[in-house]
C-alpha cells in the first residue's frame, strides 16, 4: 500500500520537471558571463551568441535582449537591443537606467572610452575578462 503513493510522487515529479524549462527555470543551469558589478549575459534559448540576454543578478528575468551592440567597464553597461539608434545605460553601482542617442555616447567622455560589440563579442570578451 505505500508504494502507491511513491509512485504517484514519482510520477509527478516526471511531469512536473519538463515544464520547469518551459517556464524558465532551466536558466538557472545556463552559463553565466559577468561583465560589471553584478550583471552578467546569458545565452537565450537558441544556445547562440546571436541571442544574447543582459542579467542582475538580483533578478531573474532579463533586463534586455537580445541584445544588438553591448559595451562595458566598472561603471557603466551600454547596450542597445531593438532599436540601434537609442542606447541604453547602466550606472552599474547605483543601478539606474537611462537613455542616451548614438551621438550622445560617441561625444560624453563618460562613453568613449567603452569598447562596443556585437553579441557574439561580447560573449567572448566576457570569457576572457572572467578568466582573469
Amino acid at each position: 500500500m505505500r508504494v502507491l503513493p511513491k509512485m504517484r510522487a514519482v510520477g509527478v515529479v516526471f511531469v512536473l520537471l519538463p515544464l520547469a524549462g518551459c517556464m524558465g527555470l532551466g536558466d538557472m543551469f545556463r552559463e553565466k558571463r559577468f561583465i560589471a558589478g553584478d550583471y552578467f549575459l546569458m545565452e537565450g534559448e537558441a544556445d547562440s551568441t546571436d541571442d544574447l540576454y543582459l542579467f542582475a543578478d538580483d533578478d531573474t528575468t532579463s533586463i534586455a535582449g537580445p541584445l544588438d551592440r553591448i559595451g562595458w567597464n566598472q561603471q557603466y553597461v551600454v547596450f542597445t537591443d531593438i532599436d540601434p539608434r537609442q542606447w541604453d545605460v547602466i550606472n552599474v553601482k547605483e543601478h539606474h537606467r537611462f537613455k542616451i542617442t548614438d551621438l550622445q555616447r560617441t561625444q560624453d567622455s563618460r562613453f568613449q572610452q567603452i569598447a562596443i560589440g556585437s553579441a557574439s563579442e561580447a560573449w567572448q570578451r566576457a570569457e576572457t575578462q572572467g578568466s582573469n
